[in-house]
C-alpha cells in the first residue's frame, strides 16, 4: 500500500481572519497606550478639540478612535514636513 500524503493543518484551514477592526471609541487608559503623552497633555488635547469625547456618566469618558486616529495623521505629516 502507497503510503498517503498529509496535508498539513494549515492548508486545511481557511487563513484566520485579520485582526478585529479598531472599536469606535476608547477609553482614557487605551488612548494613553496609544499616544505618549501624559494624562494632562491627553485632557489637553480635548479642550483644545484635537481629540473627540463622549460623555457616558459623571466618571466614564470615551474618546473617538476616529479622532485619536486622525490626531496620530496629523503628527505624522508635521513630523515629515
Amino acid at each position: 500500500m502507497p503510503a498517503k500524503t498529509m496535508t498539513p493543518p494549515s492548508a486545511q484551514m481557511p487563513s484566520p481572519q485579520p485582526s478585529s477592526p479598531l472599536p469606535a471609541y476608547l477609553r482614557e487608559s487605551q488612548v494613553l497606550k496609544s499616544l505618549p503623552i501624559s494624562k494632562s497633555s491627553l485632557w489637553r488635547l480635548v479642550a483644545s478639540d484635537k481629540l473627540k469625547v463622549v460623555r457616558i456618566s459623571k466618571r466614564m469618558t470615551l474618546f473617538s478612535a476616529q479622532s485619536v486616529l486622525d490626531y496620530l495623521a496629523e503628527c505624522e505629516a508635521k513630523g515629515r514636513r
